[in-house]
């Protein structure tokens, strides 16, 4: 049997998950792995962030004591960034990854994982502004595990609003 597609209108085999032509989720049913796998690169998202949150709080909670207080007045500039932005991937990916496993709301989803790649990029940004910073640490210990790994989710997540229900329960 054939029906015709929602969004673009042509004619889809009955037993598609997605429209062949625009990619448009056909039903509620039409849940694929990609959406589980997103939740899980945004729980390594948050769980990088997490990581980070707790050096860098130990960071800021130590810094006088590695530094005379001239160098720790500028350095302590960077750790709070690193704090804030860390903090901030951890509870969005954290929320992220929760909502797109149970498929509950696609906007909280998309909005929790956008927020969770910023935050990795801000963290990266603030690793490579930091004096003496090398981009071989930077990028193995921000921009892969936080931003890269949020990035890929959000993509995945973004084509596939069908697989989640409409509203959050």
């Amino acid at each position: 049997m054939v029906f015709n597609c929602p969004k673009c209108g042509r004619n889809v085999p009955d037993e598609s998950v997605y429209c062949p032509y625009c990619g448009h989720g056909i039903g509620p049913s039409a849940k694929t792995s990609l959406v589980s796998a997103g939740g899980t690169l945004m729980f390594v998202a948050a769980t990088a962030s997490l990581i980070i949150f707790i050096l860098a709080v130990r960071a800021l909670m130590q810094i006088y004591t590695w530094y005379p207080p001239g160098v720790a007045s500028g350095w302590i500039v960077y750790d709070q960034g690193l704090t804030v932005f860390s903090f901030i991937g951890f509870v969005f990916g954290l929320s992220g990854g929760i909502l797109s496993l149970a498929r509950r709301s696609y906007r909280l989803t998309m909005a929790s994982a956008v927020i969770c790649t910023l935050a990795g990029a801000g963290n990266f940004i603030i690793s490579m502004i930091i004096p003496y910073a090398q981009f071989v640490y930077s990028l193995l210990y921000y921009f892969l595990p936080v931003f890269t790994s949020s990035l890929i989710a959000t993509v995945l997540f973004y084509p596939r609003e069908a697989e989640f229900k409409s509203k959050p329960a």
